[in-house]
């Protein structure tokens, strides 16, 4: 009997993204890499004017950014990029370290070969980015390494708690100094982790990756001291 022949439409056709999603995208990128500084002040007019759409999408964008915790929205005063003081610097970095010290103990229980797959290929390509003075990607690549943490994972409600920060550390990561001792810094750190993951010693794991997000903390105050807006205008272009 012949094989069924393979219908053309059994491959699913991507829905085009909406305006909503694309000023979502592109908001939350200007954002991430410091586009728009901490705390600046965001015009639903001047972001629709500049994307090119109506201020309905842009408004709907900042609502959803604001549950990923990249805007604040003031009542009175108006829309703004998110801004971190002091304690709040110190609470996020905690919480992290709980988080993602209980995602790793958790991956390396259930997916271990998955987990260390994906830490060497994060590994290989910081060093590959490294070599090419490529200092530009280092804050993507550190974002993948702890994200493969995360998504290693098979607890849904660890997974969703980091979603409470993710996004905002990524963009204290792209104000960090892409300088060639943090780089270094940072590849070392990862590369002790996943030896100890490789060992299955998930105790000296835990206490590495502990110690090298506390590390991040005063590089993460320093970055929000420099990269507040100097003013609360209304300077949105993305």
């Amino acid at each position: 009997m012949a094989p069924p022949r393979q219908s053309a439409l059994s491959v699913k056709v991507e829905r085009p993204k909406s305006l909503t999603e694309l000023a979502i995208d592109q908001i939350r990128a200007a954002i991430v890499r410091g586009e728009l500084g901490f705390g600046e002040a965001l015009s639903e007019s001047v972001l629709a004017a500049t994307l090119g759409i109506s201020k309905t999408p842009v408004r709907e964008a900042l609502l959803h950014l604001k549950m990923e915790g990249l805007v604040e929205v003031h009542p009175q005063r108006g829309t703004f990029v998110f801004q971190l003081g002091e304690a709040e610097v110190a609470n996020i970095c905690r919480f992290r370290s709980m988080i993602e010290c209980e995602a790793l103990a958790d991956g390396m229980e259930h997916r271990p070969e998955a987990l260390i797959q994906a830490l060497e290929k994060c590994l290989d390509d910081m060093a590959a980015a490294f070599s090419k003075q490529q200092h530009d990607e280092f804050p993507r690549l550190d974002t993948e390494f702890h994200n493969a943490i995360i998504e290693s994972c098979a607890n849904g409600y660890i997974q969703s708690a980091y979603m409470l920060v993710a996004a905002q550390l990524t963009a204290l990561r792209y104000r960090l100094p892409a300088e060639n001792s943090q780089v270094t810094h940072c590849q070392d750190n990862h590369r002790v982790v996943v030896d100890a993951i490789r060992a299955n010693d998930a105790a000296r794991a835990q206490a590495i990756l502990r110690e090298h997000i506390q590390s991040t903390e005063q590089a993460y105050l320093i970055a929000c001291r420099n990269m507040v807006a100097p003013a609360r205008g209304e300077r949105a272009a993305v």
